[in-house]
């Protein structure tokens, strides 16, 4: 602590990081006290864009971790080495938010979810879709009962952009669901209130940019006995698009349309407007709530229930896509 403050620190500073620094940078009771990259360009660049005076350049992962003033720090380094880093982070006693995914493969995340537990560490899990407002006002709709039994949920991740360096890679991604399409996998989860059972995955090849399928598609099973079917593009002329679509016995939602049996005069879907930027910029994700989530956490010393923990079904269930896509498409059950 500083002065009362939650001494915040990052490693890794690439796209994503910008939405940490901010959302750090807004909150009254956190100090940010440093970042860190492999690259100490992109380090530079971050102080630059975000004018901060007083800022720790870290060298090393490891000076980081020795700095005593750090409580909270984000990982937000290539998807391969989040579940290295943050049990070396754990392990030095520091809070955790770490960027999605958590792991590339089921064996590092259950190692990771293993020395959390072991070392009590309290963490939040990168996935944005959760602290969305419309996303909330879903979840407790369904959770309400306004849908009744919920027997279909259909979700999409498309985002067609040309992602560079170690993303292109299939090894150091996870592939497109572990790469992009878990925020919609694990979205399903959450509104549902329920994990996945079983996965059937199939993909594209689409072009050379990626040395791996940028296009995989998924028959789900819940364990609450509703059905899905689920799509993840990284590629194509598609802006950023994150759909979702749930249909219950006593309501339908389609994205930020509605249709409920409650209002017997209604005779086409309604909108609401809950103000969310439909955009992958990290600039609006709503990061600060997030944050803001978690310093509460910390203060009243209890995990967050968007922890690691929280989101291993749904990583899972990506990872099972990609084997069943690469095997022929047998179901997996998990």
């Amino acid at each position: 602590m500083i002065n009362g403050k939650f001494g915040c620190a990052l490693w890794g500073c690439g796209w994503v990081a910008s939405g940490h620094i901010a959302a750090y940078l807004k909150n009254k009771d956190c100090h940010f006290v440093g970042l860190g990259s492999r690259n100490p360009e992109s380090a530079k660049a971050k102080i630059a864009e975000f004018g901060l005076q007083e800022c720790v350049i870290y060298p090393t992962f490891e000076a980081l971790l020795n700095d005593e003033r750090v409580d909270v720090v984000s990982i937000c380094t290539p998807n391969d080495l989040h579940a290295e880093e943050a049990m070396m982070a754990a392990k030095a006693g520091k809070q955790i938010f770490l960027e999605k995914p958590a792991a590339v493969d089921p064996d590092e995340l259950d190692k990771l979810v293993k020395t959390l537990d072991e070392y009590r560490t309290k963490t939040i899990m990168g996935l944005v879709l959760r602290f969305n407002p419309l996303s909330i006002m879903q979840k407790r709709l369904i959770a309400q009962g306004e849908l009744g039994n919920v027997f279909l949920a259909n979700v999409d991740y498309w985002f067609g952009r040309d992602r560079g360096g170690w993303m292109r890679e299939g090894k150091r991604s996870g592939g497109a669901f572990v790469l992009g399409g878990c925020h919609s996998v694990d979205l399903a989860c959450y509104l549902l209130g329920t994990q996945i059972a079983a996965v059937r995955g199939d993909s594209v090849q689409v072009g050379d940019w990626y040395d791996y399928p940028p296009v995989e598609t998924a028959q789900v099973r819940f364990a609450n006995g509703a059905k899905g079917v689920f799509s993840c593009s990284l590629t194509g002329f598609v802006p950023y698009t994150a759909n979702t679509h749930i249909i219950g016995e006593d309501g339908t939602i389609l994205n930020d349309r509605f249709y409920l049996r409650r209002f017997q005069e209604q005779k086409e879907f309604f909108s609401i407007d809950t103000g969310v930027r439909k955009t992958g910029d990290v600039y609006g994700h709503p990061f600060p709530a997030m944050v803001d989530h978690f310093i509460e956490c910390l203060k009243e010393g209890r995990d967050s229930e968007h922890n690691v923990a929280s989101a291993v079904n749904s990583h899972k269930a990506c990872f099972a896509i990609c084997r069943s896509a690469a095997g022929g498409g047998q179901w997996i059950e998990l």
